[in-house]
């Protein structure tokens, strides 16, 4: 069995990195790790897994990460930098959901983050943790840096028009995500009754995801995400200028090579209403479009649950291809619907 730690545990991530976890065939949970609730059992802050995942949550410490094989960071950002020395010093497997090591360029970490790296020799030297496009990286390496969950399905839904150079302009990036996106701690925007009957946009054009998105796809995008009442799930509406006219079996047949071995992507071309809940309780992301010849351009969807293909599904299916073991293993192919 792999024995995995969880640092970050006790926020949204990480309770869904030990939900889906705990019916994998091949890993045992072994530590969680936690900054503000050491000494204090997981089912005691969940309840639910009582009987089930009932481990103390230890510190982030060389002495608790020596019996690890596979470390899950689920860290707010700044914090991996901080701990990369110790990490580093472990024979565990990393896997770091935090953004961190995500981008290439310093200044853009600086410009988006507020901060300086304090690692910046590192960046661009640990793989991007998006298996649809860099899984022969990931099989190799010992560190991975996962995207975010709106990078993830603009990436996604972006990439085979762009790799193939049928990107003609900026290209509009129009999100969609629950509240489960912002995290676990207390934010006024989080609030039942700031969110609750409201749809409000923010971070138009600035949002932290943004440079993750134009280094992957090397197209300029115009990103404005938006926050609705809904605990899970994200649906990128995506306008995308075409470099020269295709026709409706041209995109379906360059969406569907691209995804061709990705057990995960769902290319789905026809489907008339793209919604969250094909995605939802699922490591998938779903991508529809609609081509306007007329104004040669092509509008693609893509949906995807935040905390599964956006975090922490993402994670375990780069963790099986980091251990060699089946991409699909240990994540949910189907979920209720309601």
């Amino acid at each position: 069995m792999i024995r995995v730690g969880i640092a970050g545990a006790s926020g949204y991530t990480g309770i869904e990195l030990i939900r889906l976890l705990a019916s994998h065939p091949e890993v045992s949970i072994s530590r969680l790790y936690s900054k503000s609730q050491v000494g204090i059992s997981i089912s005691q802050i969940y309840p639910h897994l009582k009987g089930i995942v009932d481990l103390t949550l230890d510190p982030l410490e060389l002495s608790y990460l020596t019996d690890i094989d596979v470390l899950f960071l689920a860290l707010p950002h700044g914090q991996a930098q901080h701990h990369y020395d110790l990490l580093k010093s472990i024979p565990a497997k990393i896997i770091d959901l935090s953004a961190d090591f995500r981008l290439n360029n310093p200044v853009d970490y600086l410009t988006y983050y507020g901060e300086a790296h304090t690692r910046p020799e590192l960046l661009g030297t640990i793989p991007l943790g998006l298996p649809e496009l860099y899984s022969a990286q990931m099989k190799s390496a010992d560190y991975v840096a996962c995207p975010g969950c709106y990078a993830t399905s603009v990436m996604l839904g972006v990439s085979p028009l762009s790799h193939a150079g049928l990107v003609h302009d900026t290209i509009i990036a129009d999100s969609k995500s629950g509240v489960s996106g912002a995290g676990k701690s207390l934010k006024e925007s989080s609030l039942y009754c700031e969110a609750n009957e409201s749809f409000s946009a923010y971070g138009t054009h600035s949002h932290r995801h943004l440079p993750e998105m134009e280094m992957v796809t090397e197209a300029k995008i115009l990103f404005s995400p938006h926050l609705v009442p809904m605990s899970r799930g994200i649906l990128s509406t995506l306008y995308i200028p075409l470099a020269k006219p295709l026709s409706e079996a041209d995109i379906t047949t360059i969406y569907s090579q691209f995804y061709a071995t990705a057990p995960f992507v769902q290319v789905r071309p026809g489907l008339k209403m793209p919604s969250t809940k094909y995605a939802a309780g699922t490591n998938h992301c779903v991508i529809s479009w609609k081509l306007c010849p007329d104004i040669q351009k092509v509008v693609v969807f893509s949906a995807l649950d935040n905390l599964i293909k956006g975090a922490s599904g993402q994670a375990i299916q780069c963790m099986n291809l980091m251990m060699d073991l089946p991409e699909i293993m240990g994540l949910p192919q189907i979920a209720p619907y309601l």
